[in-house]
């Protein structure tokens, strides 16, 4: 569950337990604790709005 969050920030997927919040956990690398789940949808609607605009240039060109 862990590896499907990056930092808000920073976007390191590596965490740690603070003891001192509780065990809340935070970023190994900036101290954060805002998380963002990864997404692949994202990657594979941005592939698509790219492939759209080169078709819709590739039909205006031709």
């Amino acid at each position: 569950m862990i590896a499907n969050r990056v930092c808000f920030n920073c976007g390191s997927s590596s965490f740690v337990s603070d003891r001192s919040l509780g065990g809340k956990m935070v970023c190994s690398k900036c101290g954060s604790s805002a998380f963002k789940n990864k997404s692949s949808s994202f990657l594979k609607s941005k592939k698509f709005v790219f492939l759209a605009i080169a078709i819709a240039i590739f039909i205006i060109v031709i």
